[in-house]
């Protein structure tokens, strides 16, 4: 597939078939991450493969609580609607066949006194994370960048996954053959993007 069609190609994907992932697959998904530009080619970055069921069930488990620990009970229809939208936009990473979990520490300048305000760290494994959903959706595949299990669970998630500082998990990426598409989506037109000078 043409590079620019996979850009036009990629979609956040949440739903999923049961279909696993081959290890050729999974392994060419990974390498593309591994290949990411980082300053100096300090690769600030670790990544956990997660394919264990239970441990994906686990993880989930985890999120949920703390989601339904944060609503109340629902007594309308729109109410309702709107606890499952947020349960299900907190865990639906955790059904598919692989969760990438990417890590990476603080980034260290030689000079403490010169640390810049931009974490390099952080944009590496952006960088890292865009290539790997890239080669995913080149492969076949989908998947989402997700950060609200996170943002209500993080804690819990590294404690479980055993993550030790000085690294932390900055997103999680799901892999699998998607169930189905997301609706088309518009773009904001280039003229309000860019700026030419």
């Amino acid at each position: 597939m043409d590079f620019f069609d996979v850009v036009k190609k990629r979609r956040s994907i949440r739903h999923f078939t049961a279909d696993p992932v081959p290890e050729e697959d999974l392994m060419a998904v990974l390498e593309a991450g591994k290949l990411a530009p980082s300053p100096y080619n300090q690769q600030p970055w670790r990544f956990i493969v997660i394919r264990d069921r239970e441990l994906m069930a686990k993880l989930k488990d985890v999120v949920l609580a703390i989601v339904d620990g944060q609503v109340s009970i629902p007594d309308d229809a729109g109410s309702k609607l709107a606890s499952y939208d947020r349960r299900f936009n907190a865990t639906n990473i955790f059904d598919a066949p692989v969760v990438i979990v990417a890590l990476t520490h603080p980034w260290p300048h030689p000079n403490a006194r010169e640390q810049s305000p931009f974490n390099a760290g952080l944009q590496s494994l952006a960088a890292a994370i865009a290539q790997m959903h890239l080669a995913a959706t080149a492969l076949g595949y989908g998947g989402c960048w997700a950060t609200l299990p996170l943002l209500l669970a993080k804690a819990e998630i590294e404690a479980i996954l055993e993550v030790e500082k000085p690294w932390f998990i900055a997103a999680l990426l799901s892999i699998g053959v998607p169930a189905k598409m997301p609706p088309d989506i518009q773009r904001k037109p280039t003229e309000e993007l860019f700026t030419f000078k």
